[in-house]
């Protein structure tokens, strides 16, 4: 079954009980922790499962089948199971009927189901100017799929779990070959991508190894461009990044087409690049 976030908003919304229980269910665990303590289910429990199954088929016969009928057959019998797997699926038989009774519940409810937006996710990417007398480290791409034979930064998407400074060091190095200190990274920029992509940009200095071109499959050369200077065949945004790293600008959008706060185009771009429009901060002292 394929659930589609169209789902909101219908009476009896299966993606608005599953919200919910994730919701619930996040609670508990900032109530009680992860637990991991023992099942307590015993066999023994068979003969009253049996009986709840026999009450409930009774019930089904003379027309008087609830959802508790339903529901304490399905809890008892996964209460008489000692056998992980099967017990595990006597609880999704459980979770199954319990959220087909809330769904129940919601679809007698007067009126249309609220509408709830999902929530909007950004992609996640790092790039690394490693900097060396004035010229920064640029990869052609090559065979991706994106931006084949231009040049780019050392870069790459967060993995689950990672966090930012952990996933500059490791793309640097499976790019480059050198390894970077997580203490040796500044962070420089963070550059809004239209429409879901956020970029946080880096910059080192020192570095242990001689870069190379440690991925050849993807990266047809590299080479070092003065920073003032950048190939006219690098990749937008990466080159606008740069551009606002060296005049001081520590955010920029990019390839949006209105401002956030009057909705319009705008006029000019402070990076270099027409899509783009970077924010300079100044700091008392």
């Amino acid at each position: 079954m394929t659930l589609v976030n169209g789902d909101f908003g219908v009476p009896g919304s299966l993606a608005r009980v599953l919200a919910d229980i994730g919701t619930e269910r996040a609670a508990q665990d900032a109530r009680w922790g992860i637990q991991d303590i023992a099942d307590g289910t015993d066999p023994e429990r068979a003969a009253a499962a049996e009986r709840a199954k026999d009450e409930t088929a009774a019930a089904f016969a003379d027309g008087t089948l609830t959802w508790r009928h339903i529901l304490i057959e399905e809890v008892l019998e996964a209460f008489a199971e000692d056998d992980p797997e099967a017990l595990r699926t006597e609880l999704v038989q459980v979770a199954a009927v319990a959220a087909k009774w809330i769904q129940a519940l919601d679809r007698r409810r007067p009126g249309p189901e609220p509408v709830v937006k999902e929530r909007f996710r950004a992609i996640v990417d790092v790039h690394v100017l490693l900097v060396r007398g004035g010229e920064v480290l640029l990869l052609r791409r090559a065979n991706t799929g994106y931006g084949d034979g231009r040049w780019h930064l050392p870069s790459g998407h967060l993995e689950a779990g990672e966090s930012a400074v952990a996933a500059a060091v490791r793309e640097t190095h499976e790019e480059t070959g050198v390894t970077i200190a997580p203490e040796d990274l500044t962070f420089a920029h963070v550059m809004h991508r239209a429409p879901d992509r956020v970029g946080l940009f880096f910059l080192a200095r020192n570095w242990n190894g001689e870069p190379c071109n440690a991925e050849p499959a993807k990266c047809s050369e590299i080479a070092w461009h003065p920073l003032d200077d950048l190939p006219p065949d690098m990749i937008a945004y990466p080159a606008s990044a740069v551009h606002a790293i060296t005049t001081g600008e520590p955010f920029a959008l990019h390839e949006w087409n209105a401002t956030p706060a009057t909705g319009e185009a705008p006029e000019h771009s402070d990076v270099g690049e027409p899509e783009g429009l970077a924010y300079k901060m100044r700091i008392s002292e």
